[in-house]
């Protein structure tokens, strides 16, 4: 899978390539925009490079 999707991303990544905000990510993720899993029972929230640069596209 990751091979398809790319490099799994952190919140702060990905922030980094959408040039935006934490709050500004965290909505995109709860609006459904960008996918995100987690992994294990860490709190932390993953996103997908291509679907962030599927976002970007967009």
């Amino acid at each position: 899978m990751e091979d398809m999707k790319g490099r799994k991303l952190n919140w702060k990544h990905a922030c980094d390539m959408l040039n935006c905000s934490k709050s500004h990510f965290y909505n995109l993720v709860n609006a459904g925009k960008i996918p995100a899993f987690r992994i294990g029972k860490v709190r932390a929230i993953w996103v997908w490079e291509k679907d962030v640069r599927d976002y970007m596209d967009f």
